[in-house]
Formats: C-alpha cells, structure tokens, sequence
C-alpha cells in the first residue's frame, strides 16, 4: 500500500517521522523497530542528549538518522549549513553511514558530504562549499579543515558520535575536543556505542549536556542467537588447517576470520587463495583505495570470506555475515564483542569460533568471565590438538600457575 492510503511500515509509524523518511523506510525493508530504535528516536525528538549503548547490530546508526533527518526536514527554513555532523572512527564505518544516509534521505533534498582522510582535500572543500546539510567525517581530516578554516561547525544543530569507545581508543580526543569548540554551545549531542566503560563515559561527559543515558542488550547479557566454540591449536600452522577445515565444514556464504597483526592477516589470507578459496583480506597498511574496493566485493559477494584485522574490520555491517573465526583470540573484551558481532545480527543466528592456543587460554577465560559465560568447545575431526588445555585450572577458569599447582601438591601430601 502507498503512503497515501495512509499505510506506514510499523518500524516507524509510532513516531510520526516525516512522509519522506517513512516511504524510504519501508522501501528499505524496515519491518519492526528494534529496541534502540524504540527507546532513542522519542529522546532525539525531544532535543535531549544521550549516550545509547546497544550491541553491535541493534539498529543504532537509523536509531539516530532517522529523527536527525526528520529534524532537519521540518526545520528546512533554516539556511546555515551544516546543521548535522556524525563523526566516527575509521573511513569504512563513515562509509556506511553515507550509504545509510542516501537509503533514508532518497525522497529528500538534503545533501551530505564525506570527509575523511585518503580522499582528496580541494575536492572536499568544494563539495564543503555548496552547503551540504550533513556532514559525515573522521576525526583527523574534519580537524585539517577546522584548522585551514574552510569548514564552519558555528551554526550546527546536532553533533553524533557513533562508535564513540573507538574514536577514544583510537586517540582522537584531543580532535573532538578541538571539534566540539568549534561547534556551538547550545547543540544536541549523541553519543552511540556498542561497549562503553566508566573512564569514556567520564572522558565525553564534558562534550554533552545533562544527557540521558539508554542502555539496551548489555554486552554481559548472552546472546541467544549466537553460539560461540572454542577449538584448542597447537600453534599457527594448525590454526591455518583448522581454519580450512571449519570454513569447509560450516559452508557460510559469507565468513569473516579475525587476526591480531596485518602479518598474519596477509598470511593466512594468502594462505587461503593458495587452497583455491574465494577469500581476501584487509589491513591497516593497504590504501584505502584497496580497502574500499575489498569491502564493496565482499558486500557484493565477489568472494565470500575476508580475513581483517579489528581496525579494518570495525563497524562493518554486512548482510549474510553467519561465521566469525577468531585466528587469535581477541586482545580485549572490547574487541572480541565487536568481533563476533558481525554475524548473529538483527535477530538472525550466527556461530563465532575462537581458535585457542596455550598463550590464550587465560585471555579466552578472561573474555568468558567479563561476558558471564562459558563458551562450547568444540573438536575438529582429524585435527584434535595435541594441548588439551591447562591441567588445572582456577574457579574463574584461568590456568593455575605452576606455583600454585605445586604448593597444592605438596598440601595435598600433608594431608
């Protein structure tokens, strides 16, 4: 039914956003509203600040674009320019974002510029200069132009941060300092993340007023739709065969395989052409030129498994994503929600694989502890490894030291 017969798709019917946003929406399929979804955009439209924390997949990016939208369509007499900017942290997450913007803003006038780092600067301050109402950036390129003064933040109306966890790991707090100065006092400021501990809550109090906080599916609770394996490995030459024997097993139409370092990434991804499999793989050090190509064939199914590491993988949300394999396992809790966040999005189900050796046992415990959960292990037929894990172990699940183990042998002798 058309939106003149007065039919409105329910994700967004309840909030009374513009006609426009609306016949976009259900054009894109929004059939139910998450509940990000449902608990932020009332909050926006009442011009309130808040710092939203919801798992990864949860709808967070159209939870904050679409009454940002709505705001700006309804307040059109309005002529400064910019009145929006979302910053965030990597290129390929700003990215996304633009191509949300074009799905939820199609029916509209408004227009929207990237500005991010390995883009060319001039063409930028041109795109800049014909008034853009949207402004999608990076830190770092966003200062250049505050700094050469060829962009003005003074009449902004609203000021997100998404993945606000990552931009302050990343080191960009001075940046958005130096960009929120240059933004009008009286703003509306959002801040989105998937995890957010006390100290970043502290490092961007400063940046908000009086906001509210919305919290939806912490992190702690268990994903129903997600199952998470564990598969011991003696060392990086097993993990390589395990990878292949997984990946052959499970038959996902799209598979991401996380590692630590760009080398290993290279190297299995490399590994995995030799064996004739439809992979690739994405790091820090490829331009972005190659990283953006990468993303958009993978997206597109030109091959079906990416190997990444977690800086070039952050954020990205791509449709059909059922198998997750950690070749490492991930350096912080942070990371590993990020990363098992790929697949089991939006309700669907998906299985995250963390390849364990003897140096990560204790990490791995570590990450199960923090999530209040113990992962399934999980044997590989003809690839059972040698280590079998700890020979004990503590109540939190880390391995006792040696120390320990002997001092609880020689009680035991005692007794």
């Amino acid at each position: 039914m058309s939106e003149q017969a007065g039919y409105y798709p329910p994700v967004i019917a309840q909030f009374s956003l513009h006609p426009h946003l609306l016949r976009a929406a259900e054009e894109a399929g929004f059939i139910e509203a998450t509940a990000v979804q449902s608990q932020t955009i009332p909050q926006v439209l009442l011009d309130k600040d808040l710092i939203v924390c919801s798992k990864t997949g949860s709808g967070k990016t159209a939870a904050f674009m679409l009454p940002a939208l709505h705001k700006l369509l309804n307040n059109c007499d309005s002529k400064s320019s910019p009145r929006l900017l979302i910053l965030l942290p990597t290129r390929e997450l700003a990215l996304q974002t633009r191509r949300t913007f074009e799905t939820l803003a199609r029916h509209t006038d408004l227009s929207c510029v990237l500005v991010i780092g390995g883009e060319t600067f001039s063409r930028q301050r041109t795109n800049i200069d014909k008034q853009p109402e949207v402004i999608i950036a990076t830190p770092g390129r966003l200062v250049e132009h505050i700094v050469k003064a060829t962009v003005d933040l003074s009449k902004l109306d609203m000021m997100v941060l998404d993945e606000a966890d990552r931009i302050l790991e990343l080191g960009f707090a001075p940046e958005v300092k130096t960009i929120t100065k240059a933004c009008p006092h009286q703003r509306q400021t959002l801040l989105f993340s998937a995890t957010l501990s006390q100290q970043h809550t502290w490092d961007i109090a400063t940046f908000l007023h009086d906001p509210q906080t919305i919290t939806i599916d912490p992190h702690q609770q268990s994903q129903t739709s997600l199952i998470q394996q564990v598969v011991l490995a003696d060392d990086l030459q097993h993990k390589k065969r395990l990878v292949i024997a997984l990946l052959a097993k499970e038959q996902a139409p799209r598979s991401i395989i996380f590692c630590n370092t760009r080398k290993q990434c290279q190297a299995l991804g490399n590994a995995l052409k030799a064996h004739k499999l439809r992979a690739d793989f994405t790091h820090g050090e490829l331009s972005q030129r190659d990283r953006k190509r990468i993303i958009n064939q993978f997206r597109s199914g030109q091959f079906g498994i990416l190997v990444a590491t977690d800086v070039a993988a952050r954020g990205i949300d791509i449709q059909g994503i059922t198998l997750v394999i950690n070749f490492n396992v991930a350096l912080s809790v942070d990371d590993h929600i990020h990363r098992v966040g790929r697949t089991a999005r939006a309700g669907r189900t998906g299985t995250a694989i963390s390849l364990v050796d003897s140096t990560e046992w204790n990490q791995m415990s570590r990450i199960e502890r923090h999530l209040k959960t113990r992962f399934t292990h999980r044997k590989v037929s003809g690839l059972v490894a040698n280590y079998r894990g700890p020979v004990r172990v503590k109540s939190s699940g880390k391995a006792a030291g040696r120390k320990k183990l002997k001092a609880r042998r020689r009680r035991s002798k005692v007794t």
